[in-house]
């Protein structure tokens, strides 16, 4: 098969994981055949939903819950000049 970019240039046939895949040696574009890319895909998705288990159990869930009013401070209100002068007496 010919490089639909260089035109006259032979694409080489590489095998990646038992998937076939389609190089150009002068523009090294990358090309798949239908189904190629959701099998390469596959074993991509295992080892994210292994880590992501991995990551649940390492971590907990209220670790990252950073909506709780205990991880974020409130503003402090400046002190105007009674407050200032206030605390010198308490």
């Amino acid at each position: 098969m010919n490089c639909p970019v260089c035109d006259d240039i032979r694409m080489r046939e590489v095998d990646k994981e038992g998937v076939t895949i389609d190089v150009c040696p002068q523009c090294k574009g990358v090309w798949l055949d239908r189904g190629e890319l959701d099998k390469l895909m596959g074993g991509m998705r295992e080892i994210r939903d292994d880590f992501n288990d991995w990551h649940r159990e390492r971590y907990k869930d209220d670790y990252y819950r950073k909506d709780d009013s205990k991880y974020y401070h409130k503003k402090k209100r400046k002190k105007n000049f009674l407050d200032r002068i206030g605390d010198i007496f308490d």
